[in-house]
């Protein structure tokens, strides 16, 4: 059986055919967000929709969506990445596709896709963390998502490291886990004290003896590893997923909270414990927005 999945991202949006035994994708689509108005949006998708169902019997399939933001059911609360604020995406994407639409925030649906076809496979509790742009988390108890009594359950990066006068964050507060390590403010704070490179090349310049390096190196992954020790305390998975773009290029930053996990996170906790790399790369949200549609 075929089923749709988006994914939308701060910089692409993806529409794919998923294998739901298996999470292969079969095909897919993207194009670049260049309007990020949720009108132009919805046109791009519907149109990457109407491009993979060609020559396939998708004409009922509902479609999952993976989105980057803060979700009460198909309302749009808070999305950093593209400006929106209150926004009913999914009664104006499902107008434009003809097709019931789920909304799902990009985290949990990454979850869910390792959790039935990737690194967590065959569990049913699990924490899921990716640090990327931004920095997410979902979590799985029982075989089922937590959402919570508004739908936000699982926002570990705007979990606060700093309490006063923090560094300003994408969602407006100040001093959350992303203002630190999420790679847009991980970057721009490398800019302002004059460090060259990305967020990914922060662990070379630390080996290379640049001071200030190692200094913002140390707080952000300090503050990553005990943060998610201290949710593992809390939750006691038996698989964290970690996945994202910063995490995948820092193999010291995955072990910094590996490190972590085993120095905080209470002795229970750790019984069992599996801490494991996602295995489905970038389509690991696409896959679990496709396979939640219809869940």
């Amino acid at each position: 059986m075929l089923r749709l999945g988006v994914d939308i991202g701060g910089t692409n949006a993806r529409v794919a055919v998923v294998e739901a035994s298996t999470g292969r994708v079969v095909a897919v689509q993207k194009e670049a967000l260049v309007d990020r108005a949720p009108e132009a949006i919805a046109a791009i998708i519907a149109k990457l929709v109407g491009g993979v169902v060609q020559g396939r019997s998708l004409e009922r399939t509902p479609v999952g969506v993976g989105f980057a933001g803060m979700l009460h059911g198909g309302v749009v609360m808070n999305a950093p990445n593209l400006g929106w604020r209150d926004v009913d995406f999914g009664t104006l994407l499902e107008a434009k596709l003809g097709r019931k639409v789920r909304l799902v925030n990009d985290l949990s649906a990454a979850a869910w896709g390792e959790h039935a076809c990737g690194a967590a496979k065959g569990a049913d509790d699990t924490f899921t963390v990716f640090v990327g742009t931004g920095v997410g988390s979902a979590i799985i108890s029982h075989g089922a998502l937590v959402r919570g009594a508004t739908g936000v359950a699982g926002e570990f990066g705007h979990t606060k490291v700093v309490a006063e006068g923090g560094r300003l964050c994408g969602c407006g507060q100040q001093g959350c886990l992303e203002a630190y390590v999420g790679g847009a403010r991980l970057g721009a704070w490398m800019q302002e004290v004059g460090l060259k490179g990305l967020p990914a090349d922060l662990e070379r310049l630390v080996a290379e003896g640049e001071p200030e390096a190692k200094r913002l190196y140390d707080f952000a992954v300090g503050h990553l590893a005990l943060a998610i020790a201290n949710q593992v305390t809390v939750l006691n998975p038996a698989v964290v997923v970690l996945g994202g773009g910063v995490l995948s290029h820092c193999p010291g930053m995955v072990q910094r909270v590996k490190d972590g996990i085993a120095r905080h996170t209470s002795g229970p906790a750790q019984r069992g414990l599996r801490v494991a790399l996602a295995t489905l790369g970038d389509d690991s949200g696409i896959v679990g927005a496709a396979l939640l549609a219809a869940a």
